[in-house]
This record gives C-alpha cells, sequence and structure tokens, in this order.
C-alpha cells in the first residue's frame, strides 16, 4: 500500500468536503481489480474526511499490484465539487516504491501525456483529425473460379400412410314443428287481491312490447345526514401506536444459552448433512430449496461464473447488478435442528453478520464472519444446544449467501415476515460509514425497524448522495422508482439533505417536491416520514437549517410529516407543529454520538438516533 496525500485550500470547512479514490480503467470508467499479494478485489470506494487544514490522505494499492480485465488502471481521486456541480476529479497512477506522494506529482491525464513525474501508464488521448485518403492501389487479377462440386443423390421419398376409413354419419332426427303464437292481449285493470288459488300450468310466452320513452327524471332528494367516521385502516397496512411492539423488548437481547459459533474455510459440510440451497443455486444429490424468507432486500441473483454460481446477492439497490455493493439485507427460516451450518463466501473484514433466535439478536452489533481467504467459500456451524423449534433470522453485511446445512433429522420450514416493508431512502447516515459498526447493518434503521416491528426492512442508503448531489452513485430521484417504487413499501423514511447543503436551496426545493410527488403517485397508500437536514454539530450552518427549512416546506406540500434533526420538531402531514422534542445534536452529546470525521454517528449515536426517529414518528401516528 502507498499513501496519496492532498490539500484543499480556500474552504470555510474542509471536513465538510469528502475525498474519494475510486478504481477506474484508462477510459475512466469503473472497473474491478484483483492483487494477487492481498489475495482480494478491489470494488468499492476508498474515503477520507479532511482535516481543519484542509489536508487528507489515503493509503491506496499500487496500480502495477492490481490486475484488471479492462488491462492497465488508474485511480480516481475526486475532492468535492466545483460551483457548477461537477465533481473534482484528479486521475493518479500510484507507484510501488515507498510514499508517501503528493496528488500533483503522481497525476496522470486520461491523454497520451503524463502530468507528474511518477511511474505512470499511457492512456491514448483523443484521435486527432484524419488524414488525406492515400491513392488506390491496381486492382490485382480475379483468381480462377474453383470447379463446382458433385451434387449429391437425392433421398428416397418416404411411404404416405394410407388414411383411415370416415365412420357412419347418423341420422338426423326430424325437427318438431313451431307453433304459432297468439297476440298479446290488451292489459286489464288491477282488482282486488283474492284468496291464493292453485298455481296453474305455465302458458305459452307472448310477444314481447316495444319499450315506452323514459320517463323524465325526478327531482333530487335531499342530501342525507353526515355518516359516522370510517375505521382509520387495517392494522395490517396502517400503523397505529397501540399496534407496536413493547420497546423494552423489541431490541433487546436473547437469553437463552449462547450458541457455540465457529468458522472454517471449507464448503464440504457435516457428512450426511443435507443442504438447503438458495433459489437459483443449481441442485445436486440431495440438495433441495430452502424455503427462505429474504427480507431487506429482492432481485436476488446468483453469480455468472463459479464459485459465485453457488452463492446468491439481491440486486435491488443501484446500480441494481450482482455485486454492485449491496451486501445489507436478511434471512429468515425456522427450524427444530440443533446444527446448523451457514455456507457464505469471505470477502473481507466487512463480511459480517448478526445471528437472532425467536425474534432475540444474540449480539447487539454485528459480528466478524470469522473468514480467512478473501474469494473463499467458509462454512459457519451454529450449535444452539439442544433440538426444538425456533425461528432463525441472520443480517448480512457484504457476506454472499450459499444456504444451510442441516442434519438428516431436522427439518426447515418458511416463516412469514411481518409488520408490512419498511424501507428508508437515504445517504451515509443510513447507509453506515467507517464510524460505526456492520455498514449499513449496523446503523438507526435496523433498530428502528426493531422498535416498529417490522421486520422486513430494506436500507435502501447510498452514500454521499442526496436531492441534487449523485456522489459516485444517483440523486433520490434518478434512483426512487427502480430501488423504492418498484418494491412496493408499505412504510417509507426518506432522509437526506446533508450533501446537499451548500447547493442551491431553489434547485433543492424543485428537487424535493418532484421526489415526493414520485413517491405519493407511485405508492399512494404508503406511510412517509420525511426527515430533515442532518446536523452533526450543536451550531449548524445557516447552509444547514436552510436546507432543512426547504425540505420541510416541500414535506408539507406534499401531504408527508416531518421531524426536525436541528430543532426535534415534528409536523403533521398538513404541515402543522405536533410538538418540538429538543435538538438531536448537542453540545454535550456530539462527542459521544458523532465519530471522529465529525460527520458521521458512532454506534452509540446510532442507538440514539433509532430512539428519536421512533420517538418522533409515533408522534404521527393515530393512537
Amino acid at each position: 500500500m502507498a499513501i496519496v496525500r492532498g490539500r484543499l485550500l480556500d474552504l470555510a470547512d474542509p471536513t465538510r468536503v469528502q475525498v474519494t479514490a475510486q478504481l477506474v480503467d484508462l477510459a475512466g470508467g469503473r472497473t474491478v481489480g484483483y492483487v494477487a499479494d492481498e489475495q482480494c478485489e478491489i470494488v468499492g470506494l476508498d474515503k477520507a474526511t479532511p482535516g481543519e487544514d484542509g489536508s487528507w490522505e489515503i493509503d491506496l494499492t499500487p496500480n502495477a499490484q492490481i490486475a484488471a480485465e479492462a488491462g492497465d488502471t488508474a485511480w480516481a481521486i475526486t475532492e468535492g465539487r466545483a460551483l457548477d456541480g461537477t465533481p473534482n476529479t484528479a486521475y493518479v497512477v500510484v507507484p510501488t516504491a515507498a510514499g508517501p506522494y503528493w496528488l500533483g506529482d503522481i497525476r496522470v491525464a486520461l491523454s497520451d501525456a503524463p502530468l507528474g513525474t511518477g511511474t505512470i501508464v499511457y492512456v491514448p488521448g483523443p484521435a486527432g483529425p484524419q488524414g488525406e485518403t492515400g491513392l488506390t492501389g491496381a486492382t490485382g487479377p480475379a483468381g480462377p473460379t474453383g470447379a463446382t462440386g458433385d451434387q449429391g443423390p437425392q433421398g428416397e421419398q418416404g411411404f404416405i400412410g394410407a388414411t383411415g376409413p370416415q365412420g357412419d354419419t347418423g341420422a338426423t332426427g326430424p325437427a318438431g314443428a313451431t307453433g304459432a303464437q297468439g297476440p298479446k292481449g290488451d292489459q286489464g285493470d288491477v282488482g282486488p287481491a283474492g284468496p291464493q288459488g292453485v298455481k296453474g300450468d305455465t302458458g305459452d310466452t307472448g310477444a314481447t312490447g316495444a319499450t315506452g320513452p323514459a320517463g323524465a327524471a325526478g327531482p333530487a332528494g335531499a342530501t342525507g345526514p353526515k355518516g359516522d367516521k370510517g375505521d382509520p385502516g387495517d392494522p395490517a397496512t396502517l400503523w397505529r401506536r397501540r399496534d407496536l411492539p413493547d420497546p423494552a423488548l423489541a431490541d433487546s437481547l436473547y437469553t437463552g444459552a449462547a450458541p457455540a459459533i465457529s468458522t472454517a474455510q471449507t464448503t464440504t459440510p457435516t457428512t450426511g448433512y443435507i443442504k438447503y440451497a438458495p433459489p437459483l443455486v443449481a441442485l445436486a444429490g440431495t440438495d433441495v430449496t430452502g424455503p427462505y424468507a429474504y427480507a431487506g432486500a429482492g432481485g436476488f441473483a446468483i453469480g455468472a461464473t463459479s464459485p459465485d454460481t453457488n452463492y446468491t446477492l439481491p440486486t435491488s439497490k443501484y446500480p441494481n447488478t450482482y455485486a454492485s455493493g449491496q451486501g445489507i439485507w436478511s434471512v429468515e427460516f425456522g427450524t427444530d435442528a440443533q446444527v446448523f451450518q451457514l455456507r457464505f463466501k469471505y470477502i473481507s473484514s466487512s463480511t459480517m453478520y448478526r445471528l437472532s433466535i425467536d425474534g432475540r439478536k444474540v449480539t447487539d452489533l454485528m459480528q466478524s464472519s470469522g473468514g480467512t481467504t478473501a474469494g473463499s467459500g467458509h462454512m459457519l456451524t451454529v450449535d444452539l444446544g439442544g433440538a426444538a423449534p425456533r425461528r432463525i433470522r441472520l443480517d448480512f453485511a457484504t457476506m454472499p449467501f450459499g444456504g444451510v446445512y442441516l442434519p438428516p433429522s431436522a427439518t426447515m420450514w418458511r416463516v412469514p415476515l411481518q409488520g408490512g416493508r419498511l424501507m428508508v431512502l437515504g445517504d451515509s447516515i443510513s447507509d453506515g460509514s467507517a464510524q460505526n459498526t456492520g455498514a449499513g447493518a449496523g446503523t438507526w434503521f435496523a433498530r428502528a425497524a426493531r422498535l416498529l416491528g417490522a421486520t422486513d426492512a430494506w436500507e435502501q442508503g447510498r452514500g454521499g448522495t442526496g436531492y441534487i448531489t449523485p456522489g459516485s452513485y444517483a440523486t433520490f430521484g434518478d434512483r426512487v422508482a427502480a430501488d423504492v417504487v418498484a418494491w412496493a413499501p408499505t412504510r417509507l423514511v426518506i432522509w437526506g439533505g446533508y450533501n446537499d447543503n451548500t447547493g442551491s436551496q431553489s434547485s433543492i426545493g424543485a428537487a424535493a417536491a418532484s421526489l415526493f410527488s414520485a413517491v405519493k403517485t407511485g405508492l399512494p397508500a404508503c406511510q412517509v416520514l420525511v426527515i430533515g437536514c442532518w446536523a452533526p454539530t450543536a451550531t449548524p450552518a445557516g447552509s444547514i437549517t436552510n436546507t432543512d427549512t426547504t425540505i420541510r416546506t416541500q414535506a408539507a406540500s406534499a401531504g408527508f410529516p416531518f421531524v426536525s434533526p436541528i430543532t426535534g420538531s415534528v409536523y403533521d402531514a398538513t404541515g402543522a407543529l405536533i410538538v418540538t422534542q429538543g435538538a438531536w445534536i448537542t453540545s454535550g452529546n456530539a462527542a459521544s454520538y458523532v465519530g471522529g470525521d465529525n460527520v458521521h454517528p458512532t454506534d452509540a449515536g446510532h442507538v440514539y438516533l433509532s430512539r428519536r426517529i421512533v420517538a418522533a414518528w409515533r408522534e404521527v401516528l393515530a393512537p
């Protein structure tokens, strides 16, 4: 690895700029790199936050040690954005010799000329003008025509089978004569009702008379009294405070005997165990497809080549491809086994999981998978201490799932999810950062979902994004159709704005209005809560408070409840203030709840935020 350094000048607060490094090919497109010495793949972003003097550094793999299908590679280093919103990106080739290196010394243009003095790979520049067409040479003599080959003999024509005899046609019976229909008699006056006589035979039906002209419409009757107000809705589709779980139990730890858990680098299960494979994975021998209930994601797929054809990942978050970085999801199933084995592919130290038994988590935070070699299959063995029917849940972070193995005496069954589908569309405050454990599986969102009784919780955040800021991915508006509306959540949190706050308020407002309109049109029955601009300090800048106000105004126009992290004020769907609960981050708690980058919450901060957000949402629910 080698250190690359830089320094941002003339910024009021450099710590609010995120510096990213992304591996690219020599055309500037994102690519995956393979490092043999480390036995790992480079698939994501390296990030750094500048210090107060604007200086930053990132530890990067030298490009000479990276192999990629695209050939030679470079690092695209982005230092924030220009005033017009375009990224400030420089391309560098990191040398293998010991650093550190200043960004300006190792830059390379994606053209035919270097900008620095380091060892670089020259990348072809744009094509020059086309030269004049040269003279056409003389046409050479035509070669002789080859001889025509002999025509093969025609095959014999097969025999045509004989047509079977046609059966005799049965005789047609004589048609009955139709009697003449008598004329319809005049209708006599209605006499008084007499005693009921014996029912006579049904007479012949007379001819139907012509329809008379429609009479004039009578005057409209008076409007009746207003009816009673209807029931607010089925609790299965509408949250009410009375339906939420007991918060003292919803996020509590498992109180049974701690299971014994071990990890081995192997894909061979205990002899005789039966593989319950994920859907789409090919079956062999005694394998069966497991009756899994997937939660938190959709569009599950297997990889295109081995060994990834044995592992499944979701594709429901931008950029919606296999192994595109969506690593946060869960699986649930029921089993009566004492021991089960989980097959997974180890990616890196970010490969983590959390086990829950009968709705209670065994560990509060995500825990290491125990993997050793990146890219290799591993087996996690869990001994529950005794055989009994249980509900098992596994929350994954960057952990491709290869199925579960059970002893032949055990069974597995599907368990239903509950609480509707809860989703968050957000940025890194929901998607996780280096300041918390377990990436997006360890943020406020997973905890809030448990407190709200929602087991199908979709974390659809992408770091660095917002209403008008795409970061390395796409804006909320560009993602909402494929990442949100297509998956029909019943409850949705929209939380962003921090990455937008230095932009135009009118642009933020227009983007928020467009996003909220798309949600109302695509998800008319969805319960929505909008959270304003994140403020990681007790004295937020004016751009942050302005962004908070802009988003609140558009939420009220769309008819969405809103909560401000700056003041703790909760507003109903009409924009009316319900209650003010106080600022989320204060001078007294910032050191405990905000990490060393002065932006992202710590593990304790995410616990705290989950309680504040659930308390705010409870205020806008029906009793």
